[in-house]
């Protein structure tokens, strides 16, 4: 999401405080249990991770950090079942600020572990979406062929859900673009490799009587 005026900065903050104020809430039900306390729980951490999401939005990467961090230990704090998808989601959106951060192994273990727990839940959509973004991750550090295998298996998904066009076309276009930096990066190989022949023959030939 894009802020393009003061006024959807502004919308944001508003939104922040808003998430904040349903945050205390269920801060209070949490600290005050009723027979309802699961309930509570997954709000109480579904408002850890849009906090965190907003600070994304905002480009507070480190702050977002510390949101949607604090949503997985109430996980362990709380000893609430973690394969559900509010879980997977901050596993995804943790993973997907570590690389961000160019924090690529703290961004492919919270994305491998989104993909499991969708893989666990039967959640086919999001397991795609795990695959979209460890796809990304290899391209970022010009892992190629992983990227390809990564979005040929999101490609498989998204083709077995149905009313999943725009998916499917968003990873074809993914595809491409890994297969067209690989173009590029044999070109420069082959550059390379020309230069060096160049050299060497510069050198043979001042060597020539």
């Amino acid at each position: 999401m894009f802020l393009k005026s003061e006024d959807d900065h502004y919308s944001v903050q508003n939104a922040k405080k808003s998430f904040k104020s349903a945050m205390k809430l269920a801060q209070t039900l949490k600290e005050n249990p009723s027979n309802n306390k699961s309930s509570f729980l997954k709000e109480y951490i579904d408002a850890h991770n849009n906090i965190g999401m907003l600070e994304v939005d905002l480009d507070n990467l480190d702050e977002a950090l510390k949101f949607l961090a604090k949503g997985l230990e109430i996980y362990d704090e709380e000893e609430v079942v973690e394969d559900d998808d509010g879980c997977s989601r901050l596993h995804h959106n943790l993973g997907n600020v570590y690389m961000e951060l160019r924090r690529w192994g703290k961004a492919r273990e919270h994305i491998v572990k989104d993909i499991m727990i969708c893989k666990r839940i039967g959640h086919c959509h999001g397991q795609a979406k795990g695959y979209i973004s460890l796809g990304e991750l290899h391209y970022r550090v010009q892992k190629y062929d992983e990227a390809i295998l990564c979005y040929q298996k999101a490609l498989d998904l998204a083709k077995s859900m149905e009313d999943e066009d725009a998916l499917v076309a968003q990873i074809d276009q993914n595809i491409k673009t890994v297969k067209e930096a690989i173009n590029v990066m044999n070109d420069l190989k082959k550059d390379e490799q020309n230069l060096k022949k160049l050299k060497t023959n510069i050198v043979i030939a001042k060597g020539t009587p």
